[in-house]
């Protein structure tokens, strides 16, 4: 198990897919699978950008055979512009999600009722997910590999108090096809439980959460395939988000 990290750095450096570490050790735990990611994810030696929570919705969880969501760090690397188009170099998934600012380090668990307190900001964002596995991925897979963190866009920065962050209407569409659509308030419950749910998961997975980090709740309204073609994202009242997926 111990050199699982080195394994998955050399597949990353050299675009290559990952090997499923549960198909190796099927007594893996949760722990480990964390363990396992902790220490790939420092090895990247890249700037670490924020977190995100990944499998929120329960369909996902079933189909990884895992009961919870899971977390994974996101990376400077990551942050794509979305003036430009935007060339995955790998499978990817799109997925729409509000995103929060934080304010000052967090080094202490937080509660739903206070955590809005601790943000900056919020705005939209789109995830590109992407697995990344040479076989069919599950739980322990997903998390050990950091849990398909690859890349992320940002829309306009709003402020939190002006915003029902839970009533928004958000869909993704293609053109005049509307790919995904869903509310905001659908993520774990709302988007309080959802942020706080995210930030105390980090810190026991034994993440630092600086000032300045984003953090992800989690898709709304599912996932889409990444192909090419012209996107725009509409966050109701936190505005659009417009991009464009290339041509290999």
């Amino acid at each position: 198990m111990s050199d699982w990290p080195q394994k998955f750095l050399r597949a990353f450096s050299e675009r290559h897919h990952y090997d499923s570490i549960s198909a190796d050790d099927a007594g893996l735990s949760l722990a480990d699978a964390y363990d396992i990611q902790h220490r790939y994810v420092t090895l990247r030696a890249e700037p670490i950008t924020g977190f995100k929570a990944a499998l929120t919705a329960l369909p996902a969880q079933q189909a990884m055979e895992i009961q919870h969501p899971i977390i994974g760090a996101l990376f400077a690397s990551g942050k794509f512009d979305g003036n430009e188009e935007i060339l995955p170099q790998q499978q990817a998934l799109l997925e729409t999600e509000v995103g929060f600012i934080v304010a000052q380090s967090i080094t202490e668990r937080v509660s739903a009722e206070s955590v809005f307190s601790q943000m900056a900001s919020c705005m939209p964002m789109i995830e590109i997910a992407s697995p990344n596995l040479a076989t069919k991925p599950n739980g322990i897979d997903l998390i050990a590999t950091n849990s398909a963190s690859y890349g992320y866009l940002m829309g306009p920065i709003c402020p939190i108090e002006q915003n029902d962050l839970d009533s928004l209407a958000v869909s993704l569409a293609n053109g005049s096809e509307t790919l995904l659509s869903g509310k905001a308030g659908e993520v774990l419950g709302g988007q309080r439980d959802a942020l706080a749910w995210l930030i105390n998961q980090v810190l026991e997975r034994g993440y630092d959460i600086e000032s300045g980090h984003i953090l992800m709740t989690g898709s709304i309204g599912g996932m889409y395939p990444a192909k090419p073609g012209h996107y725009t994202a509409d966050f109701d009242s936190l505005g659009k988000l417009t991009f464009t997926i290339a041509e290999h």
